[in-house]
């Protein structure tokens, strides 16, 4: 089997069709972009981003990286601290 990337014949190839060493250098550039992305773009409590996060790079130079978004319901209609009239719980 000939590995997508390298085209060097190999045993096995992972799930993307690499040789281990495609992959392992695949594996650290990924986990580069996510703390690349952490440092340009997280927040504690506001925009943090998993270890696993996706990633989906184009043509452009950049990607994006899926993070989790604080969501502050505190005077909107999804306020848990009011009650069913839209007053504050006590």
């Amino acid at each position: 089997m000939l590995c997508s990337k390298c085209s060097q014949s190999a045993d096995t190839l992972t799930d993307g069709g690499l040789c281990e060493s495609c992959q392992a250098q695949a594996e650290d550039r990924r986990s580069d972009i996510i703390d690349l992305a952490r440092a340009q773009r997280e927040q504690e409590g506001l925009v943090e981003i998993d270890d696993n996060a996706t990633l989906s790079e184009g043509n452009q130079n950049g990607c994006y990286v899926a993070a989790w978004v604080w969501v502050d319901f505190a005077g909107t209609q999804y306020d848990k601290d009011k009650g069913e009239d839209n007053e504050p719980i006590e």
